[in-house]
């Protein structure tokens, strides 16, 4: 035999011997006599060995004998806990038999052993989670926070909000969820047509020294940036801006936001934030120092999350180095369930939109405004 011929697989080992015959074994999957022959050689070698056990059970399982099938996927899971095939063939058989806590037992045992199906099996759950003995033992499974917790957040996100919200409803009552899971459940309300109670939870998951920045009905004196998800602000990193808070000089509280240019050509959308105002009126305002002699105006706009705008309150230009305020007035619709404020520059032209210098936001207020109260529905400054 020359070393051309010697086979190398790095997840089997070495070329020869019982972790080989056992692997190779897969080209035998329907015939149940010669897996039990092979399974049988390699116990000669390795009377305990869990691939052999494996090697039965599916010999077990061609045969009909699911009892006897499944106590050898047992053994072998028992002798060997990371052989992933023992443990999905057990969660098939437990679920298959209504032992929904031992399947969800061995499915944890399955996502920890094997990444690469967490997305999938946790996909292929979801529409069950509607049975409530599943549902529970998957809480419970959860809340020890096992290492394939971070790829739930991801699969719910693409679900059904309906099954998305039990399913975080029923976590969130046994353990705080992760900020990602978090963030799914306020989009999943928000879908559902419920944003003053994603709002809530949202506020719930904070310290009460984060609630206490967050005015009503929002934080728009900047003062608790480091809120991120749900309610909180939130910006994108874009080449030719950056965006920080500054603690010179605001117009109120401790700080304010500043945006920096460089020169640069950008479509600037900037800070915003989730929005959950019931239908009505109101009066929007906002401090701004704008020094980056832009021709167009930067603006806060309103909108609903699945509608059109309902305001631009467009920020006048400084002509000195002090803080003026805008504001206008707009009505919510009945059907505007959530919205969204988000800062954005009002250039079209690439002309328009190359943008030097510093603006400077600070004192973002929405006020609700009682019935029979009129006010001017234009921006001005003061």
């Amino acid at each position: 035999m020359t070393w051309q011929q010697v086979r190398v697989d790095a997840d089997v080992g070495a070329p020869f011997g019982p972790d080989r015959r056992v692997i190779d074994a897969r080209a035998l999957s329907k015939d149940a006599n010669a897996l039990t022959a092979v399974a049988r050689e390699v116990m000669r070698d390795r009377p305990i060995d869990g691939g052999a056990f494996r090697l039965l059970g599916l010999a077990a399982g061609l045969e009909s004998d699911s009892e006897r099938a499944v106590e050898r996927y047992r053994a072998a899971a028992r002798l060997s806990p990371r052989d992933d095939i023992a443990q999905a063939m057990l969660v098939d058989a437990s679920f298959a038999h209504g032992r929904v806590g031992e399947g969800v037992h061995h499915l944890d045992a399955l996502l920890r052993i094997a990444p690469h199906l967490r997305a999938p099996m946790l996909t292929s759950l979801l529409p069950y989670t509607g049975n409530s003995e599943l549902l529970e033992a998957m809480v419970s499974a959860l809340a020890a926070d096992p290492p394939w917790r971070g790829a739930l957040a991801p699969v719910l996100r693409g679900a059904d909000p309906a099954q998305a919200e039990a399913f975080l409803a029923a976590i969130a009552e046994a353990v705080p969820l992760a900020p990602p899971e978090l963030a799914v459940r306020v989009d999943a309300l928000t879908a559902l047509g419920e944003p003053a109670r994603a709002r809530d939870i949202w506020l719930q998951s904070l310290s009460e020294s984060e609630r206490a920045l967050d005015g009503s009905p929002f934080d728009g004196g900047f003062e608790g940036v480091d809120q991120t998800g749900g309610f909180g602000w939130s910006w994108n990193d874009d080449p030719g801006v950056t965006i920080s808070v500054d603690a010179i000089d605001p117009a109120q509280g401790r700080q304010s936001l500043q945006a920096d240019f460089s020169g640069r050509m950008v479509r600037f959308i900037g800070p915003h934030q989730r929005l959950a105002l019931s239908p009505g009126s109101y009066e929007i305002s906002s401090a701004v120092d704008d020094r980056t002699g832009s021709s167009r105006r930067f603006a806060w706009f309103v909108q609903c999350t699945q509608g059109p705008n309902l305001v631009e309150l467009d920020l006048p230009a400084a002509s000195s180095p002090q803080w003026q305020t805008a504001r206008a007035s707009f009505d919510v619709p009945p059907d505007c369930q959530g919205q969204q404020l988000t800062l954005r520059h009002t250039g079209r032209s690439m002309s328009e939109r190359q943008i030097s210098g510093v603006l400077r936001v600070d004192d973002v207020q929405l006020r609700k405004v009682p019935s029979g109260v009129t006010l001017p529905s234009t921006s001005h400054p003061e």
